[in-house]
């Protein structure tokens, strides 16, 4: 299969890695320019122009680009009918939303894949299933957290020139921290109304929230999220709260914790040892396999991409607006 990835930031590169690991070597890399060095550290083939991308005849394509030039790539996928694996969120403004949905309107027959590779968390998957059994009743709350300190992800780059903290490349710690909202809607399902603060002062001198709040309301429960890109020690916990008892996750231990009203813990602790690439690898392995069987409706189609930017968006509206908003 020949596969065109758009962009060769650190994403990118990532996928590229992980395609060879996959025993994928028909690769090409759209970058900004050719590059010699890029081609001779990854193996792959780059191209500058999405002229000379339509002579590829590319099978798959990657769309790894900042957010706000996804559309570009998903234009291109969509014309020259490529299956395509998109790297969340889809877009980052309400334009930009409905100009996705009219592109993708065209999508037919092809796989569309959103890169939630959380999914692929055995932990998660596991909590989905502790859910799915109702050994502890309902649930009547939930909180999601989410912390790293941002000029630590690459210490070799200015972080204020990423694209995760320019607003017009669509960053900021919501678009950019989307998993969680996924997490929500994965385990929960999609609220009736969400509040959202931001704080009004820039630790990081940049242009887009840094720090974000936000409650959203079910028929039957209210769940909370913290975001932020200030934590100098990484986290990322989860606590469920049910009728009989509660359900806890953090990323570093990496055990569930289920506590019954009255007795004793369970604790689940994964099968293998925790490698944050297999994540990405499984996601890989999901979007092929979904291609060989023909399969366009999944649980990370366009229409979930869809709904989850929509949450986010909504997320920022209710910033701007200070007030609720009902989705």
């Amino acid at each position: 299969m020949r596969i065109l990835v758009i962009g060769g930031g650190s994403i990118g590169k990532r996928h590229i890695r992980n395609l060879h690991t996959l025993g994928y070597d028909d690769i090409y890399c759209l970058k900004r320019q050719r590059d010699a060095k890029f081609e001779q550290d990854l193996y792959v083939k780059t191209i500058d122009s999405y002229d000379e991308a339509k002579h590829i005849q590319a099978e798959a394509v990657f769309i790894c680009t900042p957010t706000s030039l996804h559309n570009e790539g998903l234009a291109f996928a969509v014309e020259n009918q490529t299956h395509i694996f998109m790297e969340k969120p889809l877009i980052h403004s309400w334009e930009g939303l409905q100009q996705a949905r009219e592109i993708l309107r065209n999508c037919q027959g092809r796989v569309f894949y959103t890169g939630f590779m959380l999914r692929q968390h055995e932990m998660i998957r596991r909590i989905k299933e502790a859910l799915t059994a109702h050994d502890l009743g309902s649930i009547f709350s939930a909180r999601f957290e989410f912390g790293s300190y941002m000029p630590n992800w690459h210490p070799e780059e200015d972080y204020r020139a990423s694209y995760a903290s320019r607003a017009e490349l669509g960053g900021g710690v919501i678009f950019t921290i989307s998993h969680e909202i996924d997490l929500m809607q994965y385990l929960l399902g999609l609220p009736e109304a969400v509040f959202c603060a931001r704080n009004s002062k820039s630790r990081l001198d940049m242009d887009v929230e840094e720090l974000a709040e936000a409650v959203f309301v079910y028929p039957d429960k209210i769940a909370s999220l913290h975001l932020d890109y200030l934590q100098k020690d990484y986290e990322r916990t989860l606590k469920i709260l049910f009728d009989s008892g509660k359900l806890t996750w953090n990323w570093s231990e990496n055990v569930i914790r289920l506590k019954k009203a009255g007795e004793e813990d369970k604790v689940f602790q994964p099968a293998t040892t925790f490698d944050v690439n297999q994540l990405y690898i499984n996601e890989l392995k999901e979007f092929f396999s979904l291609i060989q069987n023909d399969q366009y409706e999944h649980e990370l189609d366009q229409q979930h991409a869809i709904a989850n930017m929509r949450l986010l968006l909504k997320m920022h509206d209710s910033i701007h607006k200070q007030k609720v908003e009902k989705l």
